[in-house]
């Protein structure tokens, strides 16, 4: 092969393997310290959620506003349910359950807009409303219970 032919591939490569650190390094940069956000995108974000009526906020004071551990290792345990919760095993979780029947990720209560909503995580034991097995979504409010593994909670105002 000609050396002018054997050079342009050498430098070809060469090219290369320096694309591929930068874009590597790029993508470390943005691991370590995130991306930047433009000032059209936050405003964006700022200005998609409406605003609270009055109304809304009426309905919101009948709301639970705790959680209450009644029956388990756990009983007498109270936790803010605040925007919502997530139930389980795993550090993460902000009410952790030490029980076999409870899944490290077991259910999830979140703020919707008709009151709060306990869903299943795709738990093996199931969650439990009012001795009712949660399949989907279910509303949840005060006087009712929520079962999971051994534990039982009571939503209060």
């Amino acid at each position: 092969m000609p050396d002018l032919f054997v050079l342009g591939l050498k430098i070809g490569f060469l090219a290369l393997m320096w694309l591929f650190i930068l874009f590597a390094g790029s993508i470390i940069r943005t691991d370590l310290f995130g991306r930047k956000v433009s000032v059209t995108e936050l405003e964006a974000v700022a200005g998609g959620m409406p605003p609270v009526s009055r109304k809304q906020r009426r309905v919101e004071k009948k709301w639970p506003k705790t959680l209450m551990v009644t029956h388990g290792p756990q009983a007498g345990a109270r936790l803010t349910l605040g925007n919502g919760i997530t139930i389980g095993r795993a550090n993460d979780c902000q009410l952790i359950l030490d029980d076999d029947y409870v899944s490290t990720r077991h259910a999830r209560i979140v703020k919707g807009a008709a009151g709060y909503v306990v869903e299943d995580l795709n738990s093996t034991n199931g969650t439990f409303v009012n001795n009712q097995r949660v399949a989907a979504p279910v509303t949840f409010g005060v006087g009712d219970s929520l079962r999971i593994g051994r534990t039982i909670m009571t939503p209060e105002k």
